[in-house]
């Protein structure tokens, strides 16, 4: 038989017939088993990447699982309105940060002595419309058993609507108050109208009116209690130098919340039977 064949055992079928040998070239052979074998490596090739493949996707999906679980986090505003009191106002809240322009002797509007632009000045910062406020507002500020309160203008009886005066317009009314009792009220001329300060000439009004305020602003104050450090700076003429009130500071914009006021605020009706008495 030539070299380049095989020839197999014949071999007994299960019939006791004698089963034909077979002849097949030698390359045949080598080529079908590299047949084989070439299969058999991308088989492994295969499984290996399928495997690596589900060990990615298992370890994305526990990555994503583990971030989803954990909480983003908060902007300045959710970190302001998680420690503040309830207010509907905080739509109209935005943050801005700068020094202050507050030189000792620094000029400005609100500073000086009475003039009727000064007064217009200091009027337009306080003086604004209501905000409303619902009964789950009340509650939330704890003042449902704080006296009978009154309705704005347009309130629905189903569900009312009462209204508030922001706090900070308050304070502002009240250093503009302490500011007009500085002054001699000889100062101020009567044909200014309301922006002439009437309520001086009453002296225990007046002196009750200044009191409160100084108590309202000094709770404000010690409420906030601003931890902003104020520099002191080398100053030859002076022993212990002088302090930079140019101070960086974080703050609410208040033109913003003024602005939403006046767009936005409420009032309520007056009530005559006061007047009258």
């Amino acid at each position: 038989m030539s070299r380049d064949k095989v020839l197999f055992e014949r071999l007994e079928s299960r019939d006791g017939q004698p089963c034909q040998c077979e002849t097949v070239p030698v390359n045949q052979q080598s080529s079908r088993r590299g047949e084989l074998i070439w299969t058999q490596k991308q088989a492994k090739a295969a499984l290996f990447g399928c495997v690596t493949l589900l060990l990615a996707s298992i370890c994305i999906s526990l990555s994503s699982l583990l971030h989803s679980k954990q909480p983003s986090s908060p902007s300045a505003i959710e970190c302001a309105k998680q420690n503040s009191p309830y207010s509907p106002l905080w739509e109209a809240v935005e943050f801005w940060e700068g020094d202050f322009e507050n030189q000792f002797n620094h000029t400005s509007i609100y500073r000086g002595p009475p003039t009727l632009k000064r007064e217009q000045a200091w009027e337009d910062l306080w003086l604004v419309n209501l905000i409303g406020v619902d009964p789950a507002g009340i509650a939330a500020l704890n003042q449902t058993n704080s006296g009978e309160k009154i309705e704005v203008i347009g309130s629905n009886p189903a569900n009312p609507t009462y209204g508030a005066t922001p706090e900070v317009f308050h304070q502002l009314h009240c250093l503009n108050v302490l500011r007009q009792y500085t002054w001699p009220l000889r100062m101020y001329d009567e044909s200014w109208g309301r922006l002439y300060p009437s309520h001086l000439k009453h002296r225990v009004g007046s002196r009750m009116h200044v009191d409160h305020c100084i108590e309202t602003l000094r709770l404000s104050l010690m409420c906030y209690s601003d931890i902003t450090p104020v520099f002191l700076l080398y100053d030859d003429s002076l022993p212990y130098g002088k302090a930079d009130f140019n101070v960086h500071h974080k703050c609410r914009n208040f033109h913003k919340i003024a602005g939403y006021m006046r767009e936005n605020g409420r009032k309520v009706r007056m009530n005559v039977n006061a007047i009258k008495r």
